[in-house]
């Protein structure tokens, strides 16, 4: 499958570090508690990151803060909000915070669940650790009437308008929108992000200003299940690249299959669910990404795991595969050009096995109905032996002839940090 480059490109720039809170969390919680969904902002009063999460104890979360100066270390704040009390809507669970940082305010909005329903709620603050309850929450409940609305984040994008996805109980995220001047309500329901092949949960948006692209890590579940709010076990995180909040391109999954009892993988703790993604940048082409796991299944085993997007050295891999066209012209992506990172296309070959061609290309591309031709031939062979810098978002092979084409490629790339160009 070609999206198999991605996967094997995207493991190789994924950079373990430690347990940034551990689900112990002194001082707060007993031993064997769910530390889970965190949510980074930069806070520019005192210079510091603040990062959010909630804390399950006996049944019940609520949601607590730390402060950090390097994504790692964290000094913990205490509770941030409690849940409600009985008949609220957040009576069971107060928990999956998003921050939004808006005029010197800080705005929490976050899951409110009352053992039936989930809804969003929204809480405000001055100082970004002591918050207070909007008065008449919950602010948004699902359109589509399941009783279900999870999860929400938030950016605000170019058009200085807000964006909200959300999940909803149908494996799919709902997104909302609203304008900078009723912001934080006002939300109306403009679209979907959904696949027809995988579930899609918690999903972390975050907008990149200076390559002007929106990235979202979403946990995803492979095959995609029905009448399933949150399955037990997601060992996939996958990102998706768009232009716009309604036109986003799957570039495929970042944690594949995690395998179990394995010490040597750099994730060995995270043995079942990946979940809940938090992603910030810390520079060009580098991120930071934090998100929660379990070890045993057990959502008390739950701890939160930083890891960082982007490459530091260059790494060189050799991949091959197989194509079959299904019509007269085929343009196949084979890669899309992971962010933070540049590509150098150091051979390629291609040879037709079965079928009739009548020209073969390689191309780079970032529109798909643009072309930048490398190099192009007649016969039912193309080898490419020099060193080409791939600088736009994918590599890719077109095949002109008489289907069906039964082709194999082998390429060996050099996967590099991204300096100059992102």
């Amino acid at each position: 499958m070609r999206d198999e480059f991605i996967r094997r490109i995207s493991l190789k720039t994924f950079f373990y570090k430690d347990v940034v809170i551990d689900n112990n969390v002194t001082g707060l919680v007993a031993t064997g508690q769910q530390a889970a969904d965190p949510n980074i902002i930069w806070d520019p009063l005192k210079k510091r990151w603040l990062i959010y999460f909630f804390v399950n104890v006996d049944g019940h979360s609520e949601i607590y803060v730390g402060e950090s100066n390097d994504l790692l270390s964290v000094r913990f704040l205490g509770k941030a909000l409690s849940r409600g009390s009985e008949n609220d809507f957040d009576s069971v669970h107060a928990e999956k915070p998003c921050v939004i940082y808006h005029n010197n305010m800080y705005y929490m909005f976050y899951s409110g669940k009352d053992g039936v329903h989930s809804s969003i709620g929204l809480a405000l603050s001055s100082d970004g650790v002591n918050y207070k309850k909007y008065s008449t929450n919950p602010i948004l409940k699902d359109p589509e009437e399941t009783g279900y609305l999870d999860a929400p984040s938030i950016i605000r994008w170019r058009d200085d308008n807000f964006y909200m996805w959300t999940y909803n109980g149908n494996g799919y995220n709902l997104i909302f929108k609203t304008t900078s001047d009723r912001f934080p309500l006002g939300w109306e329901l403009i679209g979907k992000l959904e696949s027809r092949f995988f579930g899609i949960y918690s999903v972390e948006a975050f907008y990149d200003e200076e390559i002007d692209k929106i990235l979202i890590l979403a946990n995803i579940f492979y095959p995609k299940p029905s009448g399933v709010s949150e399955p037990l076990r997601t060992g996939h995180l996958a990102v998706y690249i768009c232009d716009e909040p309604l036109k986003c391109v799957y570039g495929g999954a970042l944690l594949i299959s995690l395998q179990r009892d394995t010490r040597s993988y750099p994730l060995r703790y995270c043995q079942n669910n990946v979940y809940a993604p938090a992603m910030m940048k810390i520079g060009r082409g580098r991120y930071v990404v934090l998100l929660n796991c379990t070890e045993d299944g057990d959502v008390r085993s739950e701890r939160i795991y930083r890891i960082d997007l982007g490459v530091e050295k260059d790494q060189t891999l050799n991949i091959t595969d197989k194509i079959l066209t299904s019509k007269d012209y085929e343009k196949i992506v084979l890669l899309r050009i992971p962010p933070g990172t540049k590509i150098i296309l150091r051979h390629a070959l291609i040879h037709v096995e079965k079928g009739d061609p009548s020209e073969l290309y390689i191309w780079e591309s970032s529109s798909l109905d643009e072309e930048n031709i490398i190099t192009w031939t007649d016969e039912k062979r193309l080898e490419l032996e020099k060193d080409i810098s791939i600088n736009e978002e994918y590599l890719g092979i077109s095949i002109k002839g008489t289907p069906p084409i039964s082709a194999n490629y082998s390429l060996k790339i050099t996967i590099r940090p991204s300096i100059d160009e992102i």
